[in-house]
């Protein structure tokens, strides 16, 4: 059934899904928790924030021309989001948060290589031994 819904619909749901995520990734980022959401441990949670919204945002705003704003703007929003945190007296800004937010990316675009890589050089059809 997916194959006949228009690329253009797939599109706009990764916008949309990267939108909603970006908005809840700012909501737990300035909300005063006492423990982080998620994982324990804090960079974890920056790693897969960024990874989700790096798969997502390449889907939502796909090609090689849209790479470098794609991924400046989403280390741009770390940024944001961590010198909204500096002043709050309950959070802190953090460059390791930065890195977090970079490595997430970084293992992104990994994982896209690597599955693009394997996809070009599949095997064809299996061959019969004889």
């Amino acid at each position: 059934m997916l194959v006949f819904m228009p690329e253009g619909v797939f599109r706009r749901g990764f916008q949309l899904a990267l939108w909603g995520c970006a908005l809840v990734v700012a909501w737990l980022a300035f909300a005063p928790f006492a423990e982080p959401a998620g994982f324990s441990w804090d960079k974890a949670n920056h790693v897969l924030a960024f990874f989700v919204m790096a798969a997502l945002a390449d889907g939502g705003y796909p090609g090689r021309d849209r790479e470098l704003p794609r991924w400046g703007l989403l280390l741009g929003y770390g940024l944001v989001i961590e010198l909204v945190q500096w002043p709050l007296p309950y959070r802190e800004f953090s460059w390791l948060d930065l890195v977090a937010n970079l490595v997430g990316v970084l293992l992104y675009m990994g994982l896209r290589a690597w599955v693009g890589w394997r996809v070009r050089h599949a095997r064809g059809p299996a061959r019969s031994r004889r």
